[in-house]
């Protein structure tokens, strides 16, 4: 090997796995964008299920253009639906308001929601995609890329601390009354209470929420925003090896940056991108967090502890120094044998999340995908409304039939869906178009509506099974039956009994029971 070669191969070793060991991590001033801390801050990095900040940087951004509104019913698709875990098992056909969706999305970080999200607002993924890249550029995060609107990883989506710094600020000065969004401590699904992933919330003084990500090639991943004392502070940690390791390193670069009266001159505006790719970080997150990686949804209400560091000992290897900072108490304790455990979440009542529609939903813009695609088409003004505040359960019924108007909604006064009882009346060609064609002893032009209510099929005599052999033979010919001859019946038909008048397809057998022509296989009939 070369000199030069073997220079590049070092500095590509040095890329992909200092960074990794070390993790990135950034705090600055909310307001003014100041640099208050940094480590490898612009190190391209995985971001997992940060990503759902711009997913919902989006959506509010439609809101406010008027394009979407809170109370809009999206309906969910097959590939939303389809997606990996973390995910709320929402089903195909199923309806969920956005502002239900966010609240999901952002405290259970559900991936299937996240889809639903982003077919709602683009219509479908990859033009959702696509506004998510062009936002990242529009605001400047110049080291990241999306490749899905749920985090799911993927080795061109990526990001960096210093990006997602810049995107949690643009959160924060864009959409300060959606607030509440990130900063949910709980929501309750039917009976399942879900807490949110951010170890900080419910246990850090002055915690304003934000999110978090996890795959094993990322680690554990978090944004993290607080205010103390007149000031606000955004604090990124990417790359910890355990949920607990995050949230306390976290806690620690929010108080050390709530020490400092001011920055270095740095801000993130001025930090340049490095050119990198995103390590995967895969092995070191399982040999150095317990052999297990666990999924980002682990953190709970009560008391965790964190995983055995590398050694299999109960030492943390020094990577909690400094751990008796002011607010660190309130977060975690370190056990008696030096295993640190995440303390208890303040007491809090979950916002109450459902699917279907509420009280709002008949008068709010239509979802993207609604529009786009006439199957998932969302009636407005004819679903039952729901009153603020009560409990709607989980599931949505589709109706089987749906009168729509030429923009995919039903007008005002109109009947949505045809009553129960409504006659079946066949179209001219039911016998012939479509995959599903009758075959057998059921003859072309032969059934009406009579012929077809319940209880009518008893009567039909199924084919020989020699069908086909006896259709290949010539038959002779016999004089039309819609020429009859004036007076005197056609010879070919004097032997066949007249039909009845609500079955001239076929006769009942009253020799034979309707049991034994059910019973012949499906291939006979």
């Amino acid at each position: 090997m070369t000199p030069s070669r073997f220079a590049a191969v070092l500095a590509l070793s040095f890329i992909a796995t200092g960074p990794a060991l070390a993790g990135a991590s950034l705090v600055v001033d909310a307001s003014s964008g100041a640099v208050l801390s940094s480590e490898n801050a612009t190190q391209a990095w995985r971001p997992a299920s940060t990503t759902k900040m711009m997913t919902i940087y989006l959506a509010l951004k439609a809101v406010r253009e008027g394009r979407l509104a809170l109370e809009t019913a999206i309906p969910v698709s097959k590939l939303a639906a389809s997606q990996p875990r973390v995910k709320v098992y929402a089903r195909p056909g199923q309806e969920i308001t956005l502002d239900n969706a966010l609240r999901i999305m952002m405290v259970k970080s559900a991936n299937d929601i996240a889809y639903v999200v982003a077919e709602g607002v683009g219509g479908d993924v990859p033009t959702f995609v696509g506004m998510m890249n062009a936002e990242a550029q529009r605001l400047g995060m110049r080291d990241s890329n999306f490749v899905n609107p749920n985090g799911w990883d993927h080795p061109d989506q990526q990001t960096s601390a210093r990006d997602l710094a810049v995107l949690a600020m643009a959160l924060m000065h864009d959409f300060p009354q959606y607030s509440d969004y990130w900063n949910t401590s709980a929501v309750q699904l039917g009976k399942q209470v879900m807490q949110n992933t951010n170890g900080l919330v419910g246990r850090y003084p002055g915690i304003e929420g934000m999110k978090t990500g996890f795959t094993c090639a990322s680690g554990f991943n978090v944004v993290a925003t607080a205010s103390r004392g007149g000031k606000t502070l955004i604090a990124v940690v990417l790359g910890s090896v355990s949920g607990v390791e995050r949230t306390v390193k976290a806690a620690q670069l929010l108080d050390d940056g709530f020490s400092r009266w001011g920055g270095g001159g740095i801000t993130v505006a001025s930090m340049a991108p490095s050119g990198t790719r995103a390590p995967n970080i895969c092995d070191d997150v399982r040999h150095r967090g317990g052999g297990v990686a666990l999924a980002d949804d682990a953190d709970i209400s009560g008391p965790i502890a964190a995983s055995a560091a590398a050694g299999g000992n109960d030492s943390d290897g020094g990577r909690f120094g400094g751990f008796t900072t002011q607010s660190a108490g309130p977060v975690a304790t370190r056990s008696p044998r030096g295993r640190i455990v995440l303390g208890q979440r303040a007491q809090v009542v979950p916002v109450q999340v459902s699917f279907g529609r509420t009280a709002g939903s008949a008068a709010a813009p239509l979802a993207a995908n609604a529009t786009a695609q006439p199957e998932s088409r969302v009636a407005r003004g004819t679903a039952p409304t729901i009153e603020p505040g009560a409990p709607v359960a989980a599931g949505l019924a589709i109706a089987p039939r749906r009168t729509a108007s030429s923009n995919g909604a039903i007008p005002r006064g109109t009947t949505a869906f045809a009553p129960a009882d409504a006659p079946v009346q066949p179209s001219a060609n039911a016998f012939e178009a479509g995959p599903l064609r009758l075959q057998g002893a059921v003859q072309r032009g032969a059934a009406n509506a009579a012929s077809l209510r319940a209880g009518a099929a008893a009567g039909i005599k199924p084919a020989p099974r020699n069908a086909k052999a006896q259709a290949a033979k010539p038959q002779p010919a016999k004089t039309p039956a819609t020429k009859p001859q004036p007076g005197k019946a056609p010879a070919s038909t004097s032997s066949l009994p007249k039909p009845r008048p609500s079955q001239a397809a076929v006769k009942p057998q009253a020799d034979k029971p309707a049991a034994k022509a059910k019973a012949k296989p499906a291939s006979d009939a």
